[in-house]
């Protein structure tokens, strides 16, 4: 699979079974102004994935790179940045882009809050 294959068949996923989440720079205004609101995959850590910090309330932010190209976060998020899911503003505690062949396909977040 080449990383365009990867990118375009995540984005399929994300349209079908994502929902809208805002990114929020660490230390953007509070007034959510200046958020970049995209589609994300959301879900909650398996049991077996409880370990190295992770807790039970948690969960794992999925992002295409397409959603976050012409943002602030096309380099990807970092952690402290924010996330608000379902009208809740979240920490983002890591960030891991994952690659193909060098080529960020997708950022998985970890989220706090």
């Amino acid at each position: 699979m080449t990383p365009a294959q990867a990118i375009a068949a995540l984005d399929r996923q994300i349209v079908r079974h994502g929902q809208a989440v805002s990114l929020r720079k660490n230390g953007a205004a509070a007034d959510g102004s200046a958020d970049s609101t995209v589609r994300a995959f959301v879900r909650g850590y398996k049991p077996e994935e409880l370990a190295g910090g992770v807790q039970q309330t948690d969960s794992q932010v999925v992002l295409s790179p397409s959603a976050l190209t012409g943002t602030v976060f096309a380099a990807g998020a970092k952690r402290l940045d924010k996330v608000l899911i379902d009208g809740r503003l979240r920490n983002i505690e890591g960030a891991n882009p994952v690659r193909i062949n060098g080529v960020i396909v997708r950022h998985e977040l970890w989220v706090r809050g």
